[in-house]
């Protein structure tokens, strides 16, 4: 996943817009600083002045271009889900799905989704996914990219296991996805389980399952 640039609404909560190539590259720095740092941390821990101390700002610095703590947090899931939409593109649009043969598909669809789960977002992934609870649900927003990648698949694989008719083709793609995010879910806050994305055992248990479970 490429972060080299990132891609930031305008109209975000408590993000202050940024104008001057100067500010657009500090704001970056922030951004990518809170990535790493939620890789090992909660935001909670988080203490502005740390943050502002080693990407070369200060704290006023931050509070000119974030309101607050939260706010930041919105620009870091805003910048998140922006790299991950366009790795969905890039990966599983409906384009390469109508290329790919079936068994490219569901191990594409595995691989897809354990390197969003392992990849440098992977703290932001956990912080939204421990306060999915919250009035905002910070998890939304993953949510939605996931059904687009269901509309994907459910579109271009519908008649490629003939197995199964079309239907049951879209049902049972539904649920190789909620097996897989499930699993990389529970690895993303329980990571003690034999199979893990510490390695590559708990991919290619999930591709084993998942090619199993559509005979393909």
């Amino acid at each position: 996943m490429d972060l080299n640039e990132l891609y930031l609404d305008e109209h975000i909560p408590g993000v202050r817009p940024a104008r001057q190539a100067r500010s657009v590259r500090l704001r970056d720095t922030y951004v990518k600083a809170g990535f790493e740092y939620l890789n090992n941390k909660r935001l909670s821990d988080l203490k502005i002045s740390d943050l502002a101390e080693s990407c070369g700002g200060s704290v006023g610095g931050f509070y000119t271009r974030f309101e607050d703590k939260e706010a930041y947090f919105r620009a870091l899931r805003a910048a998140a889900i922006s790299a991950c939409n366009r790795e969905i593109y890039a990966r599983v649009s409906m384009d390469a799905l109508y290329e790919m043969e079936p068994v490219e598909a569901l191990d594409t669809l595995v691989d897809l989704m354990a390197d969003l789960f392992t990849g440098p977002i992977r703290g932001v992934l956990r912080e939204s996914l421990l306060r999915i609870l919250e009035p905002d649900d910070p998890w939304a927003p993953m949510r939605d990219s996931a059904r687009e990648i269901m509309r994907n698949y459910r579109r271009a694989c519908a008649t490629q296991f003939p197995s199964f008719s079309p239907d049951e083709t879209k049902e049972r793609l539904s649920f190789c996805f909620q097996i897989i995010v499930g699993a990389l879910q529970n690895d993303l806050v329980n990571d003690y389980h034999v199979f893990s994305t510490r390695d590559e055992s708990l991919r290619a248990g999930l591709k084993e399952a998942i090619r199993g479970y559509m005979r393909a």
